[in-house]
């Protein structure tokens, strides 16, 4: 990384366009494919790199749970997860039962062969801590579902093991935490300090407001009185490794809401620090090319200038998730990403699309329609033609 820009081993600056992949957050702690972590998401056993590969896409990013990769014990406190018994039996858990993150015992084997496989097939890899979650009790809760930030029992030990796992690869950059959502948390309105500060600097419980955050289950929300790790510290946490990997730290709203990211920006002593954004379209308000954050109306706008005041005070950016509406039928209308992409060309930041996973009937952000790599109608056919058009080195691809 130089600057506001990546730059590969002959120092040739570098555009990442990729995808992400679903399935390490999950398959592993929800228990119905112990022996691959992958379960099968985008239709083949494991990710098909070839297929991707006829995307130009030269970066893949890999979401993963920190109970999971840690092999933790853990309370799956709404139930939500099975458990295969000694007889074979896929049993539904009961709330609150502890269960094994890797039931397999082969999590850690799985991202490293993953990680082995994407670099062989010419892919830098963003490594993401996706699913995160406290003790309870002092008991690990399962991390089964978004939760509002990093914690302070088990993220910084993540971090520390991971980078250790991957210091010596230039080729992964590592995406502190997935999508904070801090302001819309259960921290106390009393509170002067605003998300941004909270989300660098962690949150020690109980303070004097006695705030709890809450913890997101099948079953609801669990109220827990708890301490969230900040982003410096997981940061200090990858270069105490003595790791050089390129680090990437979000913002606020889902890590949609740019706009405070230079005022609260982590200290990084080797300056390899770059920005992570989850631009998607807010259609459900009706203005499919606003950017869904904070319910502001002039969102898009802001968001945009924000990001290109990152650029301008010399910090790369990367788009690590964005997404857009499929169509019933053929074509490559996608009123969002034909927005987004074109201006990361022009500012010279990087995109990485949500996902490269065979699900099916979804309304929106899925890539493509069989294990073949099909693209999606919509969404999925413009990503393709977009990928191959700037791969090709056309300037102004739509």
């Amino acid at each position: 990384m130089e600057g506001n820009h990546f730059v590969d081993a002959n120092g040739a600056t570098v555009q990442l366009r990729g995808v992400n992949i679903s399935g390490l957050e999950f398959v592993a702690i929800q228990g119905w494919s112990p022996s691959n972590p992958w379960g099968g998401q985008t239709g083949d056993p494991t990710p098909n790199f070839s297929a991707i590969k006829t995307w130009d896409v030269n970066a893949v990013r890999l979401p993963l749970n920190e109970a999971s990769w840690l092999g933790l014990s853990c309370a799956d406190l709404g139930g939500v997860s099975v458990t295969v018994n000694s007889s074979g039996a896929t049993v539904h858990d009961q709330p609150g039962q502890i269960i094994d993150a890797d039931p397999g015992h082969n999590y850690q084997a799985t991202v490293e062969q993953t990680v082995q496989q994407a670099n062989a097939a010419g892919m830098y890899v963003i490594l993401d801590l996706h699913l995160a979650a406290p003790d309870k009790d002092g008991t690990p809760a399962c991390p089964e579902y978004q939760n509002a930030m990093a914690d302070e029992d088990h993220s910084i030990a993540f971090w520390t093991s991971l980078a250790n796992t991957f210091k010596n690869n230039p080729a992964v950059i590592f995406e502190l935490y997935n999508e904070a959502f801090i302001s819309q948390s259960a921290v106390s309105a009393a509170d002067t300090e605003p998300a941004e500060y909270v989300e660098l600097n962690g949150w020690d419980q109980p303070d004097s407001n006695g705030d709890q955050l809450e913890f997101d289950d099948d079953a609801g929300l669990v109220n827990m009185t708890w301490s969230t790790a900040g982003f410096q510290e997981m940061l200090n946490a990858v270069r105490t490794t003595g790791a050089t990997n390129v680090v990437l730290v979000g913002a606020d709203h889902y890590t949609t809401d740019m706009t405070l990211w230079l005022k609260y920006l982590a200290t990084d002593p080797i300056h390899q620090l770059g920005a992570a954004w989850h631009p998607y379209p807010a259609g459900y308000a009706g203005y499919p090319n606003l950017v869904n954050c904070a319910g502001e109306p002039q969102c898009a706008p802001q968001e945009m200038q924000a990001a290109q005041n990152i650029l301008a005070a010399g910090y790369p950016i990367v788009a690590t998730e964005f997404g857009d509406t499929i169509t019933s039928s053929p074509s490559s209308t996608a009123p969002w990403a034909s927005v987004l992409l074109p201006f990361a060309d022009q500012n010279g930041f990087s995109y990485i699309a949500w996902t490269w996973d065979n699900w099916g009937n979804a309304p929106s952000n899925l890539l493509i329609r069989d294990k073949q790599g099909d693209p999606t109608y919509g969404y999925g056919t413009y990503i393709k033609q977009h990928y191959l058009c700037v791969a090709s080195g056309q300037s102004n691809c739509p």
